[in-house]
């Protein structure tokens, strides 16, 4: 089996994939945005500023600074709630009885993250610094599902597909110590979320099996994209915090902060345990 999408999004009329010229130049900002398979309905969508590291033939590397604006969703009757906390059978109901989604003003918590895209794949790689318990700066490696990424002048196109994988074992770290990727201690993150989106109807159940093959196939095949998952991105990404100045939303939390979440329960391991 072959990494594949479940369903497409509604994009701009010209646009091409990432790895495809003409290329964006470093240091020009871009909007990362998120369109849910539905977006014609309500029109609201992720929208994030990123600034340009790389981009050429093996994909985009993409910054995005702590405390940042940023445009998020959130769900009627829910405003003042991350959709990620509300419960799952209200989120997750069949097309007809859907909660309409606004867009409202955010920010990028965190100490910022940096997305690496590959070409032509449904998931992008994203090194993410925070604040540890010591008072210094930890990098997660995450991988975050997503629709195939389009891209125009001067904006990217995907969208959420729920699941992630994460490395959250410190003895297990997806870069083991002679350099192999070491898919050992993977941990899929928001298995319950994805499954309910199949189970209360807001979608077919073969996409959220699609979604979950994905992930299983890649995790068999990291060495097929080991540009993506270079070490040498979590210093880039360090190196970026360095010259950045840290702003005020960074390090505090407001509803409207978005940062990747720590891992809940409903997480399972490669064998689906």
């Amino acid at each position: 089996m072959s990494l594949r999408d479940p369903f497409t999004i509604p994009t701009p009329s010209q646009v091409r994939p990432v790895g495809q010229a003409p290329f964006w130049t470093p240091g020009q900002t871009v909007t990362w945005t998120f369109r849910r398979f539905d977006f014609d309905r309500d029109r609201a969508e992720v929208a994030r500023p990123m600034r340009v590291i790389d981009d050429g033939p093996d994909g985009a590397v993409l910054w995005l600074a702590g405390g940042t604006p940023t445009q998020e969703t959130r769900i009627v009757g829910w405003e003042d709630t991350d959709s990620h906390d509300v419960p799952l059978k209200a989120r997750f109901r069949p097309l007809a009885e859907a909660p309409t989604r606004i867009n409202v003003e955010g920010s990028w918590r965190g100490r910022g993250v940096l997305k690496i895209v590959p070409p032509q794949v449904p998931f992008s790689v994203w090194v993410l610094l925070k604040d540890d318990a010591d008072g210094g700066v930890r990098a997660e490696w995450y991988i975050n599902l997503e629709t195939t990424h389009k891209r125009s002048d001067d904006a990217l196109f995907t969208s959420d597909h729920i699941l992630d994988i994460t490395f959250p074992i410190a003895t297990m770290p997806l870069h083991a110590a002679d350099g192999r990727l070491d898919p050992a201690g993977a941990v899929f993150k928001d298995v319950d979320e994805l499954a309910a989106a199949a189970n209360y109807g807001a979608w077919p159940t073969e996409w959220s099996e699609i979604i979950r093959d994905n992930g299983s196939h890649l995790l068999d095949h990291l060495g097929d994209f080991g540009w993506a998952f270079d070490p040498e991105w979590e210093t880039v990404a360090r190196a970026l915090l360095g010259k950045a100045r840290l702003g005020a939303a960074s390090v505090r939390e407001k509803s409207f902060d978005q940062e990747h979440r720590a891992i809940p329960n409903g997480c399972y391991d490669r064998q689906h345990r």
